[in-house]
């Protein structure tokens, strides 16, 4: 919980640091390029908010740009009205430094004393400001949580606020072609050529039969048990050397060629199940990756659910054997409408949707509500970083006991160490899967032992 602060004078300097900063042209023009403030409401910016909201359990948040007279709201919790005078902002002063902005009491601060936002209606005490930062020394606005009793931030709270900071600038930045064309490097022809070789890679695999999937276990952290496999893709040479998908990435991004890998893989899954079944072995369930190009409707071809239930159906499975996954970059793909009618349509006919990778990406708190899944797989940067970083730790809980509140099931990613484990344990996470349990494996090295 916040700490209220103590009742005494915390600043009696000067108010407010003179506006004329060397760079304030060059800010200004990004802005504009930016185009960011007239561009309307933006969910994701909103989920931003509202994760920052939650994280420093304050009733007020905002995501502001400053132009050159007015502080806009962007996204905001909270509070009534669209924005101010640039004068009377907080986020004026955050954006002059790349480090945090804090007020523990305004009342209390000579530079914001008399300020409308203290004095008036809006009764602020406190203030935190994370400057969005788009590249060096170009700061936009800011991410701020505002409540109306003074506190004091902690560095765990300050942590995950940066964080969602750097993704609502990443946001920004996704509107604007103008300055993603301006990265556009000599390295990118190299990337070209690369990418060419991974595409006849891919052809040659899928023509030859080169594509062969490799599984790892599914635990359940209580017991110890083996709940099910993931199926994970990989390219087998003719000399027998196996290839990572980094080593055909730009294949799964094409859309034809994604697609008919995706139906390889379910295909695959589907007999290696119907298998393991006629075998007599209890292997619970393999879960496959979706990408956003089997969502597609394609001319002459079955869609995505009547293509996963015939499979299952032809071959004798219960939708209960196989998982569907699917990431955030398929959630934030443009048919994301078609998307989660397709998921509904799978979950009903019995299947386990798990959203797959979550923490990786901005948008991930806007499509816990928006689509149908029963299933959260936290990812493995956060698992691998909690047991040595506080803020790692605190993410890692908040999705265990968010996802126990909403009724969902939990898999962390990429566990592998018995600190990990311990962890995981301790914070009631279900299930997991990494290293520490085996590494994904051909299937017929796959060890079984009695249930």
């Amino acid at each position: 919980m916040p700490q209220l602060l103590d009742r005494r004078v915390l600043y009696q300097g000067k108010v407010g640091p003179d506006r004329s900063e060397p760079n304030e042209a060059a800010r200004l023009k990004r802005l504009r390029e930016v185009s960011s403030v007239s561009s309307g409401a933006d969910p994701v910016l909103d989920a931003l908010v509202d994760a920052a909201c939650l994280a420093a359990d304050t009733p007020i948040g905002l995501i502001t740009l400053l132009d050159g007279e007015r502080q806009w709201f962007k996204a905001k919790r909270g509070i009534e009205g669209c924005g101010s005078s640039r004068a009377d902002a907080f986020c004026d002063h955050t954006i002059r430094s790349s480090v945090p902005f804090v007020v523990p009491d305004t009342a209390r601060d000579a530079r914001f004393a008399d300020n409308p936002f203290v004095t008036g209606g809006e009764r602020i005490r406190f203030y935190a400001g994370i400057p969005l930062e788009i590249e060096p020394g170009v700061r936009l606005g800011s991410l701020c949580v505002l409540d109306r009793v003074p506190r004091r931030l902690g560095p765990e709270v300050r942590g995950l606020l940066e964080r969602l900071a750097r993704c609502a600038a990443e946001r920004l930045l996704q509107t604007e072609d103008r300055y993603l064309l301006s990265r556009v490097d000599s390295g990118r022809l190299d990337n070209a050529k690369a990418d060419k070789a991974a595409l006849a890679l891919a052809e040659e695999a899928l023509a030859d039969d080169l594509f062969v999937l490799h599984y790892q276990p599914k635990i359940a952290l209580d017991t110890g048990r083996r709940v099910g496999f993931e199926a994970l893709l990989r390219l087998r040479k003719p000399d027998g050397s196996v290839l990572a998908p980094a080593a055909f990435a730009a294949a799964l991004i094409e859309p034809t060629l994604s697609r008919r890998i995706g139906m390889h893989v379910l295909r695959c899954a589907v007999a290696q199940a119907r298998a393991w079944q006629a075998a007599g072995i209890e292997f619970g369930h393999i879960a496959i990756n979706v990408s956003s190009s089997q969502f597609a409707p394609s001319p002459g071809s079955p869609g995505l659910v009547d293509e996963i239930l015939g499979a299952t159906r032809s071959a004798g499975l219960s939708p209960k054997h196989i998982q569907i996954e699917v990431t955030e970059g398929v959630m934030l793909s443009e048919q994301s409408g078609a998307i989660g009618t397709q998921l509904e349509a799978l979950r009903a006919a019995g299947f386990i949707v798990a959203f797959d990778d979550f923490g990786t990406g901005f948008a991930s708190l806007v499509h816990l509500k928006e689509f149908a899944y029963d299933q959260i797989k936290i990812d493995g940067a956060f698992v691998r970083a909690m047991t040595g970083s506080t803020a790692d730790h605190a993410i890692v809980k908040a999705i265990v006991d968010m996802a126990r509140a909403m009724g969902k099931q939990v898999v962390a990613e990429g566990v592998e160490t018995m600190m990990e484990l311990q962890a995981l344990q301790e914070l009631g996470c279900p299930y997991g899967q990494g290293f520490l349990f085996g590494r994904p494996v051909d299937p017929s090295v796959v060890r079984f032992f009695p249930e």
